[in-house]
């Protein structure tokens, strides 16, 4: 479980009350610190030897950055997250038995209340609790702290902490023992103390984005421009869209066939993918066929409790759909409910779209035809790895590299929980 919760820890990021530093030493040589300036300047730094990784909040825009050979590289996390969501989508996401585990993990109980400790400066109180992991119940030492400062600092934590997972559902574990009881936080238990608490101000320069990314610049470009989404995140193109170019309409509404391309096809799983343009808004369409729980994009966000407005639901051509505006990402969105498939659309940009209608007159969906059910296992996945990858042509017509392979195959064996 201590794993499971620095793995967390090391992925997310804090908003806290006023400048504001804190400082991590966790399991291994590893540590974190924590600079708060502001709600829109947070630099969270994970290091371990002579490796380091960031986060950084800019504005509304959120950064990870790592370091290579001595250069930093930065990539855009809202980028990043969309990534994701197309190779958890392809593969099935997490088995049930592991989400199942990780709820227990998330369950304590105190058993005790004990002898007082001091951690960072902070005044605290030992106690003992209890929790389930694989199957048994297995007790803790850790220290909790009534500190006004520190309690209102990791309750505001733990709420950015939840923005920053909004595709993990239900709380993790890291959020649990952090926040472990009304009025007291915790600020330390086996690998992970508190070492350093420091409310000292904080230099603008450490914020500072490399020249060329300057956040307001974009903000304001972003009126007359807006950047194109990737028809196919990660693992590039893989062929003809066989299903969607059938279905969809070359125009409609205004809207003109961009792009279109199969995502993924192994093991009976299918993910297709087109852009329409109009001007220089684009809309985004995603077809996956038997991919096991595939929600979609606005049930993931009902099912995270994330911020939306004006939620439709209906049917369309006798298909069940429900659209909304997505607030974090602020865009509209509609999932339709195939037969075992998810079609869902995306819009950013300037241009005004009811996406129901849109759906409506640019796909006859009579033309879908269904697939059987079957589920993938880590296994297959891994095996038909080689041959997904090494066959196909990315969009700028090169193979992929060795880097991208690496990167496909952790990301399988992590979404299988292997």
């Amino acid at each position: 479980m201590t794993k499971k919760i620095i793995l967390v820890i090391g992925l997310l990021t804090s908003v806290l009350w006023a400048d504001f530093t804190l400082e991590y030493k966790m399991e291994g040589n590893m540590k974190q610190v924590v600079q708060y300036k502001d709600a829109e300047h947070v630099l969270i730094t994970t290091s371990e030897g002579q490796e380091s990784g960031s986060q950084l909040i800019v504005g509304e825009k959120c950064y990870m950055i790592m370091n290579q050979g001595g250069k930093k590289k930065y990539m855009d996390m809202d980028v990043m997250m969309e990534q994701m969501k197309q190779m958890s989508a392809a593969f099935g996401g997490m088995p049930e038995e592991d989400k199942k585990e990780e709820d227990k993990d998330s369950d304590f109980k105190i058993l005790k209340k004990g002898k007082s400790k001091t951690v960072a400066g902070i005044k605290g109180q030992v106690w003992t609790i209890e929790f389930e992991e694989d199957g048994k119940k297995e007790r803790l030492d850790i220290v909790v702290t009534d500190d006004d400062k520190v309690v209102d600092a990791v309750q505001k934590y733990l709420a950015v902490m939840k923005q920053f997972t909004q595709m993990g559902g239900e709380e993790d574990g890291l959020s649990s023992i952090l926040n472990i009881a009304k009025g007291y936080v915790t600020i330390g238990f086996e690998g992970m103390e508190l070492v350093k608490f420091d409310e000292a101000n904080i230099a603008d320069s450490v914020y500072a984005l490399p020249k060329g990314m300057d956040v307001s610049k974009k903000l304001s470009y972003a009126k007359s421009t807006v950047k194109q989404p990737p028809l196919c995140p990660i693992i590039g193109s893989h062929g003809k869209a066989k299903q969607l170019d059938n279905m969809l309409k070359t125009e409609a509404k205004g809207w003109e066939k961009f792009s279109s391309a199969t995502c993924l096809n192994m093991m009976k799983m299918t993910v297709e993918n087109a852009i329409y343009k109009k001007g220089n808004s684009y809309i985004h369409i995603n077809l996956s066929i038997n991919v096991e729980d595939e929600k979609g994009i606005v049930a993931t966000y009902r099912t995270n409790n994330m911020d939306i407005s004006n939620h439709k639901k209906g049917k369309i051509q006798g298909n069940r759909y429900q659209s909304a505006y997505l607030k974090r990402a602020k865009q509209n969105a509609i999932d339709i409910r195939l037969n075992n498939a998810m079609l869902t659309m995306s819009a950013v940009g300037l241009e005004k779209v009811n996406l129901a209608s849109f759906a409506d007159s640019v796909l006859n969906m009579g033309k879908f035809v269904p697939v059987k059910k079957s589920k993938a296992t880590a296994d297959d996945a891994l095996k038909s790895l080689g041959g997904l990858l090494g066959g196909r042509q990315g969009e700028s017509g090169n193979a992929p590299s060795n880097t991208d392979m690496e990167k496909a195959e952790e990301m399988l064996k992590g979404l299988f929980g292997k």
